[in-house]
């Protein structure tokens, strides 16, 4: 089993070099806003991931003050 560190890596990883690469392969090929479509979801959908994986549970607010 990966590590929890290596597999939010990957994601971080793929989740910018693959949208990044279509973009541009399609822009290249004439499908510029295609391209940028590409890239958004794709690095839309890791963002999403990473936040319903790893942030989602994390308990992120201040100290409550005691009156």
């Amino acid at each position: 089993m990966v590590s929890e560190k290596v597999a939010f890596g990957v994601v971080l990883a793929t989740g910018v070099v693959l949208p990044g690469l279509a973009n541009y392969f399609l822009t290249s090929a004439g499908y510029g806003t295609l391209g940028s479509l590409a890239w958004a979801l794709g690095f839309g959908t890791m963002a999403f991931v990473v936040w319903y994986v790893w942030l989602r549970h994390m308990e992120i607010t201040g100290p409550v003050q005691s009156e």
